[in-house]
C-alpha cells in the first residue's frame, strides 16, 4: 500500500499544474451560473414549449388520421385505408412536426 501511495502522491505532485487549472475551471463556472440563474431555466422553458407543441401536433395529427377508412378484419386487427389527400396530409403533418422543432 505505501508503494501505491507513492505512485499516487508522485501522480498527484506532476500533474498539480492541471489539477489546479481544473479546479479553477469549475470553481469559474460556479462562479457564473450562481450569477446568472436564467441561463438554468432556457432549456427548462425549451423542453416545456417543446412538449406542448408535440402534443397539440399529436392531437391534429390524430384528427388527420381519423380522416382515413378503418377496416376491420376477421382476427380482429384494424388498417387504415389510406387515400391520396389525406397521405399528403399525414406527410405535410410530418413535416410541419420537424419544422417546427428545427425552428425553435
Amino acid at each position: 500500500m505505501g508503494i501505491l501511495a507513492f505512485c499516487f502522491a508522485c501522480c498527484v505532485c506532476c500533474t498539480f499544474k492541471s489539477l489546479k487549472l481544473a479546479i479553477d475551471v469549475i470553481d469559474a463556472t460556479s462562479d457564473f451560473l450562481w450569477k446568472t440563474k436564467r441561463v438554468i431555466l432556457v432549456p427548462i422553458l425549451y423542453f416545456i414549449i417543446n412538449i406542448l407543441v408535440f402534443v397539440t401536433w399529436a392531437v391534429a395529427f390524430a384528427g388527420v388520421l381519423s380522416l382515413n377508412k378503418i377496416k376491420a378484419d376477421k382476427l380482429h386487427t384494424k388498417d387504415l385505408e389510406w387515400t391520396g389527400s389525406n397521405r399528403g396530409l399525414a406527410l405535410y403533418m410530418i413535416f410541419g412536426l420537424f419544422w417546427l422543432t428545427a425552428f425553435m
